[in-house]
């Protein structure tokens, strides 16, 4: 009996050390099924993350375009030519688009000419002079080959003026010049030297033609020497001048005490001023635009191109490549539902055998009385043909499709097509709807290249 007693407590300490091991044991399956698990999630989500695409993001803003037409106009203005009384040699003392007050002193006329000593430039008017050498290179194009003369007009006027500076910085100019003939400005306003003939017209004579044959070669610029009844100069007596020009857009709707904003090209000038409608001598329609603004950069021009705002369109703006059409089923808001607890879009289709099948969606447009599902869509799997029926048992052919323009929103890191409403476009941005059902919100994260991607398309970071 005490042998077996022995021997049966040896038997507990031994099952005492065997449940440790156990335990151990089975701790150790369990951290190991754990690491199993997690390495399985890693390979998958690297599968993932290598079929995915590194595309750019475009984050949705507000935006606008403005609408602008571009006309090339004639220029009316309040002008004066002054004439000549006597022939001989003339001086002027002041310079082109010169400002000046009535009863300025003008020029003289001598039956000699002045001996004018060479000008003896200074570092000042040196750069003064590549300033505007560069400034009028920069206005000349191949479309508007007036600014040639503009150019030998204005690089004229710039050594006049330097010229003028250095002969009249001691002296005071009427007293102490002798001359056969002083004259004095009539007017007050603003000197120009050009005189190309229309400075008396009347915009109710304008014609289309009369752009086109406006012949800049013509123009008589500044006079060395003159003959009695010459004339010589102008003065432009009023800052606001009108430009006659032909549109198709009708400006009509454009009151008189309202401003549109109106940009001159080549000047690189913006301001404002108001159209109002009158007609030519060739019994036509045209439009007039009053500008008051900088009447001394537009001082030796007749011919000027220009753009006017007739509209801003706001909304999203969106890059014009990111917009891709779609075609979509069209399927009746009675056949969806949504599932509360998954928040998900769900529909119901007929299988083989007449069983119910269910399937979840993306909706990329919704109106009053329609959702719209990209047949590309990939949770749907959706066919043409395809009966859906609902919990009424209606049933619904999928049989009607709509080419729609969206984008692939990728918010959800995964690209779903989301319709859009294009308002506006550019050549590079488009301005669309805000607050479309369905559609897109302002700061969605938005695919930028839409040929680089597909529906359903995994986007990593």
């Amino acid at each position: 009996m005490l042998f077996k007693k022995k021997i049966k407590s040896v038997e507990i300490e031994e099952n005492k050390d065997i449940k440790p091991k156990r335990k151990v044991f089975y701790l150790f399956r369990v951290l190991f099924a754990i690491l199993i698990i997690v390495a399985i999630y890693i390979i998958f989500n690297s599968v993932k993350i290598f079929n995915s695409k590194k595309l750019k993001i475009y984050e949705v803003t507000t935006g606008e375009i403005v609408n602008v037409d571009r006309h090339k106009g004639f220029i009316y203005r309040d002008e004066s030519i002054a004439t000549c009384q006597n022939s001989g040699y003339i001086n002027f003392y002041v310079a082109n688009s010169d400002r000046v007050k009535r009863g300025a002193f003008i020029y003289t006329i001598n039956d000699e000419p002045n001996v004018v000593k060479p000008i003896d430039l200074s570092k000042e008017d040196k750069k003064y002079i590549r300033q505007n050498i560069l400034m009028l290179n920069n206005n000349i194009t191949d479309y508007d080959y007036s600014y040639v003369y503009s150019a030998k007009n204005a690089l004229n006027e710039i050594i006049n003026e330097i010229n003028l500076v250095k002969q009249f910085e001691d002296i005071n100019i009427q007293n102490e010049i002798s001359a056969k003939e002083k004259g004095y400005s009539r007017y007050a306003g603003l000197v120009s030297f050009l005189i190309d003939g229309y400075e008396n017209s009347d915009i109710t004579d304008f014609t289309n033609d009369l752009i086109r044959k406006y012949d800049l070669s013509k123009i008589v610029t500044q006079k060395k020497e003159v003959v009695s009844n010459d004339q010589i100069y102008k003065i432009i007596k009023s800052p606001e001048f009108v430009i006659a020009f032909d549109s198709s857009y009708d400006y009509d709707n454009y009151q008189k005490s309202s401003n549109v904003h109106v940009k001159f090209v080549y000047e690189n000038v913006t301001t404002n001023g108001h159209i109002e409608s009158f007609i030519g001598s060739d019994g036509k329609k045209h439009f007039k635009l009053y500008v008051t603004d900088y009447p001394e950069k537009f001082i030796d021009k007749r011919v000027v191109e220009f753009e006017i705002e007739n509209k801003k369109i706001s909304g999203y703006k969106i890059p014009v490549k990111s917009i891709v059409s779609k075609n979509c089923y069209k399927i009746p808001k009675g056949m969806l539902e949504r599932d509360l607890e998954t928040d998900e879009n769900i529909f119901y289709k007929t299988g083989a055998n007449g069983v119910r099948e269910k399937f979840t969606c993306n909706i990329s447009k919704e109106d009053e009385n329609y959702y719209y599902i990209s047949i590309d869509d990939t949770l749907s799997k959706l066919k043409y043909g395809d009966v859906l029926i609902n919990k009424y048992n209606d049933t619904f052919s999928l049989n009607e499709v709509s080419k729609l323009n969206g984008v692939y929103n990728m918010n959800k890191g995964y690209a779903i097509f989301k319709n859009i409403e294009i308002i506006d476009q550019t050549n590079e941005y488009a301005i669309v709807k805000k607050q479309t059902l369905n559609g897109i919100s302002l700061y969605d994260h938005i695919c930028l290249n839409a040929s680089e991607v597909s529906e359903g398309d995994l986007i990593s970071s």
